[in-house]
């Protein structure tokens, strides 16, 4: 069984990005916060759109750690640059979760990759990665524990499969931006899950909360 986590930080409205992209939200607790759950990790995933928009290398650095996850993107179109930190940056433990479609589409991205040691998962027909597949695999890869630092699609994307959301709330309001969940939506709220908060902390700083929501057992999308 993998459990998956989403970490991330957003203002009151529920953004984590102004309209024009700006995601910087995190106070210096708040990123000592995420490296530990990067320690935690086995697998530390990004989207497509962060990995152009942010170029983040996803290593640990702010805390103490033993060794780096894999660190990993998730692109069912195979569009992110082949020049990114994850790919270029020692150590090389990266990964790229990806459909038929993307590599069908580039087909010489893909095989660069594999010349650089990156793992290339293939995980459904496409554009959109199959979850259920794609976290089988990882499992038999000995994946337990998965940490996503989602832009809002692939949080949507995985939230049939999330178990813990760990959010920091920060008092700014956005106004318009990126969601921290993006997707179709639901027509119902008995449709949705249930996360119920199991821990809240006030940060040092003065201007955030961390709340940690646990999945409500026997819930259905």
């Amino acid at each position: 069984m993998i459990e998956v986590v989403i970490f991330s930080t957003a203002s009151l409205d529920g953004r984590i990005a102004t309209k024009s992209g700006d995601s910087k939200l995190s106070c210096e607790n708040d990123l000592r916060l995420l490296h530990k759950w990067r320690c935690w990790s086995d697998l530390v995933l990004v989207g497509a759109n962060t990995a152009k928009t942010d170029d983040p290398g996803l290593f640990v650095k702010r805390v103490p750690c033993k060794r780096q996850p894999l660190r990993g993107v998730v692109d069912g179109r195979l569009s992110v640059p082949h020049d990114l930190r994850l790919f270029r940056e020692w150590p090389w433990t990266s990964l790229v979760v990806t459909t038929v479609e993307g590599i069908r589409n580039n087909e010489w991205k893909y095989k660069y990759f594999k010349s650089l040691g990156v793992e290339v998962l293939v995980a459904g027909k496409g554009p959109e990665v199959d979850w259920g597949r794609a976290l089988e695999e990882l499992g038999s890869k000995g994946v337990r524990k998965v940490l996503v630092e989602g832009g809002g699609r692939l949080n949507w994307s995985l939230l049939k499969y999330v178990n813990t959301l760990e959010i920091t709330y920060v008092g700014k309001v956005l106004g318009a931006g990126t969601n921290l969940f993006e997707g179709e939506g639901f027509e119902r709220v008995d449709e949705s899950p249930d996360f119920e908060p199991s821990a809240a902390k006030f940060c040092e700083c003065g201007r955030c909360i961390h709340v940690t929501w646990t999945r409500k057992l026997h819930t259905s999308i």
